[in-house]
């Protein structure tokens, strides 16, 4: 092979090896790329993310203090809270309202947080953001916590009972904001309450208890329903008060709510468990 040749076939190999660093290049280039592309941007102090087109599920605490809770009903809901915590799927965002006799969203809506995963998700998946990834797993278990506590703390502590507990209304508004045309899947209402209605539509103090049957024919069950749309689950957490403790344990009471929600409302799946203390 003469001089030439050699040269010829030299400067072939070397375009060839250019050629796939070239295309080696491109192609780790694109793969960085793309993941960052598709790393979720977060709100820093919620941790949730911002593209309202990633549809995470919600879970939903409407906590009535209208009579203050004793210590083991504040404990039981304070474990409730922390076990929560622990099954909520990453990204899922958790709120806590308090039911208010005005009816103020603005006003009850005290936290609201979302499921940040844990550190390597943290770390791998997020759009880059000035928290450390430590520092946002911290809030999520610790802070998190000790705001839900002081929260309840201060209501407590302020000992002032409300004269009506529209339940049922708080209800209603919760899952128009929180549910009406929201698309995310695992969807949860979860219901603190001695679910002893007190307006002046419907007593359960003075009246006694309706028959679903009865209570669905009237004025008030057309103006304080919604629509779930087989999307969003109830649990109900019963607070026992003193001197309503008989009507609350027999069975008409738990049938009339699971009635309320399930077919009033179109609830996915309805629980109910009784609040120890």
């Amino acid at each position: 092979m003469s001089f030439r040749d050699r040269k010829r076939s030299g400067d072939l190999i070397g375009y060839i090896i250019m050629g796939l660093v070239t295309l080696i290049c491109i192609s780790i280039a694109y793969f960085f790329f793309s993941n960052e592309i598709k790393k979720i941007k977060i709100d820093p102090i919620t941790f949730c993310p911002k593209d309202n087109k990633d549809r995470f599920g919600k879970t939903v605490a409407l906590l009535d203090l209208t009579d203050p809770l004793n210590k083991a009903q504040k404990e039981f809901f304070l474990k409730e809270i922390e076990e929560l915590k622990k099954i909520i799927p990453k990204h899922h965002s958790l709120t806590i309202y308090t039911l208010d006799e005005e009816l103020d969203l603005n006003k009850s809506r005290k936290i609201s947080m979302c499921n940040p995963g844990t550190y390597e998700e943290i770390e791998s998946t997020y759009d880059k953001i000035s928290i450390n990834p430590k520092e946002i797993r911290t809030k999520w278990e610790e802070g998190f916590s000790e705001q839900i506590s002081d929260t309840v703390n201060n209501i407590i502590f302020q000992n002032t009972s409300q004269n009506s507990s529209p339940v049922m209304e708080m209800f209603q508004l919760i899952a128009l904001n929180e549910f009406k045309g929201f698309n995310g899947i695992d969807n949860e209402i979860i219901i603190l309450s001695d679910m002893i209605q007190n307006t002046d539509g419907i007593s359960m103090y003075q009246n006694n208890l309706p028959s679903f049957s009865t209570f669905k024919k009237s004025e008030y069950f057309s103006k304080v329903k919604t629509n779930l749309s087989k999307n969003v689950s109830i649990k109900l957490l019963i607070i026992k008060r003193d001197g309503s403790r008989k009507m609350q344990e027999n069975k008409y009471f738990t049938n009339f709510w699971a009635q309320f929600f399930v077919n009033g409302n179109k609830a996915e799946d309805f629980k109910i468990t009784f609040v120890d203390g």
